[in-house]
């Protein structure tokens, strides 16, 4: 069977479509060598080009859709004089560095391609070019080649994920672990009028006072039927639809920043169904009910996310030291050759030269 991140991976590209370039029409030299491993190893510009591009696209489309912005890689988004294009280079010629390393170090780890990763693969690929005019792959400088090659550095990348972190310590304690849950309601005391100068104006005295006495009825409401939640729902009935106060179940452990740390100091005085007194911030007041000290399902959470945690960090450990085993030398002046005069879509329909 084909394994999981090849077939999201393949899906993908094809569901990409074609790469529609704008701007200033060229041809790239795609068979220029951009970096050198261990002085003996290639890495052919068609390669960073290909995957530089979809990376572009897909940021172009992206903000395109959400904030209406154009030629993301060619504007200066950190304000330090520096195209944010550049620094996408520089960062993908890092993880061009690690794939060459994993894909060198593969075997020693009893990394391999299986029959059906290849089939999806070379298909990827395939479709890759179906999808992409002649005029878009002379762009990138790629050929059908350089996609897969790129494909398959990119699963062995994957692959090597397990046995890199094959070793990792996998007990972790309830006690690192614990999680509690709370149900907990917010309600601001911040203005909600502007005056003529359309500055907010605050609430006075006695509008906070009605409002902390609104949640201390919701409190003594929850007091007496164990149930904040239902409480902040007969609340509501009271609350035209555009004023409903919302309660918040959620979970947090010891390490966590959320929900707001006066919330958190309350809660953790609390047994299981118990509720705080009224908590009072600068910007409003808080009611918290413990619904459990212990929460089994959100601690056995918690472990895997730090075992994951875990891997991840010795995956990059691992990496670091075998990069280290190689030398990765860049030609900065055909890294160059890829400038950002040029938009990068993603499009479903028909290619444009």
């Amino acid at each position: 069977m084909m394994k999981k991140g090849i077939a999201v991976l393949a899906a993908g590209l094809m569901l990409a479509g074609s790469l529609t370039g704008c701007g200033k029409g060229n041809t790239l030299d795609g068979t220029q060598t951009v970096a050198v491993m261990d002085e003996t190893t290639n890495v052919p510009l068609a390669e960073v080009s290909f995957l530089l591009r979809y990376q572009q696209a897909q940021m172009e489309s992206y903000y395109g859709a959400m904030l209406g912005m154009t030629n993301v890689y060619g504007q200066d988004l950190s304000g330090t004089g520096t195209v944010y294009g550049e620094t996408a280079k520089q960062s993908l010629m890092e993880q061009f560095n690690q794939m060459y390393v994993l894909e060198a170090e593969a075997a020693n780890y009893g990394v391999e391609l299986t029959d059906d990763e290849k089939t999806a693969i070379s298909d990827a690929a395939a479709q890759f070019m179906k999808d992409n005019s002649a005029g878009v792959q002379k762009t990138l400088g790629v050929t059908e080649a350089d996609v897969e090659h790129v494909l398959t550095l990119m699963t062995i990348q994957e692959k090597m994920y397990a046995p890199l972190t094959e070793d990792v310590d996998t007990e972790v304690s309830d006690e690192e672990a614990a999680q509690k849950r709370i149900v907990y309601v917010y309600m601001s005391t911040a203005g909600t009028e502007t005056d003529e100068d359309g500055n907010t104006v605050d609430l006075t005295d006695e509008e906070k006072a009605a409002k902390k006495q609104e949640l201390q009825d919701i409190l003594d409401a929850a007091a007496e039927s164990g149930d904040l939640k239902a409480a902040v729902d007969a609340a509501n009935e009271n609350r035209d639809e555009n004023s409903q106060l919302s309660a918040s179940e959620t979970t947090y452990g010891a390490d966590s920043t959320t929900p707001a740390e006066e919330v958190r100091t309350a809660a953790d005085a609390l047994k299981d169904g118990e509720l705080a007194p009224i908590i009072e911030t600068d910007t409003g007041y808080y009611a918290v009910q413990m619904v459990s000290t212990f929460d089994e399902e959100a601690t056995a959470n918690k472990k895997d996310s730090i075992v994951t945690e875990r891997k991840n960090t010795l995956y990059q450990e691992k990496c670091a030291d075998l990069e280290e085993q190689h030398s990765f030398d860049i030609k900065d002046d055909v890294l160059a050759e890829l400038t950002f005069d040029r938009i990068y879509t993603l499009n479903t329909g028909s290619t444009e030269e």
